[in-house]
């Protein structure tokens, strides 16, 4: 089983999206939950990004691909 937490420090890991304008959630008239669903980013933006949570220029050991979190095995903390 994976852990999913910093390889290099054991800290949480965060998602970080470089990002300069606005998050716009619709609110859907059968459901006002709009916590559910990912907000629409208007503006520029850049690359999404695993980073560690302590200390943003540790290697974690994770990266994304597509949306998802996974093993990035060109990293050397996994040796």
């Amino acid at each position: 089983m994976i852990r999913y937490h910093c390889r290099s420090c054991g800290a949480q890991l965060e998602v970080r999206v470089p990002f300069k304008g606005r998050l716009v959630w619709t609110i859907d008239v059968d459901d006002p939950d709009f916590g559910s669903r990912f907000p629409e980013p208007r503006g520029d933006y850049g690359a999404a990004k695993v980073i560690c949570s302590a200390d943003p220029l540790h290697t974690t050991g994770f990266q994304l691909i597509d949306g998802s979190v996974e093993r990035d095995l060109a990293s050397k903390v996994w040796d």
